[in-house]
């Protein structure tokens, strides 16, 4: 039994081979009878080298778009390295943060005769002769645009900073910010 199935399984190998052979045997006579019929038909071989013009083309302009898109990215994007600044002797400022220290704040509910202590919710705060009006540094307003009234009256909103400790009930204001009259 063995021996048949070998036998069957070579015999189709063989008719397969044979196959293949025949049919290319087939094609090569086709193609003969074409170019004596036809010898000036290059319309086939013509369409193939334009075929391989575009593949190489197309493949051509492709890489070139890469290279340039690459260039330009690398060339927007370089940074040249900063050389390490080394620290310097002179002292720097802090920057100027967007917050200030305000310990003094609402509207004030009495003010002294002298008119330069007033009470805010409970505490008295004095203006002394050392207190600052407005507000300071580069990006301050100009005193013309404050809200910086200099008389204390009652009803006016105030803020401010004192250094002194606000639970003691009376302070010294080291900076008033604004003194404004309430909108009516």
């Amino acid at each position: 039994m063995k021996k048949s199935v070998y036998k069957s399984a070579m015999s189709r190998v063989k008719t397969s081979e044979d196959f293949q052979e025949a049919t290319y045997q087939k094609l090569m006579s086709e193609m003969d009878k074409l170019a004596e019929a036809n010898p000036n038909n290059q319309k086939g071989r013509i369409t193939m080298e334009r075929a391989k013009k575009r593949t190489v083309t197309g493949w051509t302009v492709g890489i070139v778009a890469v290279a340039v898109l690459s260039v330009s990215i690398f060339s927007m994007n370089h940074q040249a390295p900063n050389p390490v600044q080394q620290p310097s002797a002179a002292v720097t400022k802090p920057p100027i943060m967007g917050k200030v220290a305000v310990n003094i704040d609402g509207v004030i509910s009495e003010v002294s005769a002298d008119g330069n202590s007033f009470k805010v919710g409970d505490l008295w705060v004095t203006v002394t002769p050392d207190t600052e009006l407005g507000i300071g540094g580069e990006t301050a307003a100009k005193p013309s645009e404050e809200l910086l009234q200099k008389e204390f009256k009652v009803g006016n909103i105030v803020s401010g900073y004192t250094t002194e400790d606000v639970s003691t009930g009376k302070v010294n204001a080291t900076r008033i910010y604004n003194n404004m009259a309430p909108q009516k």
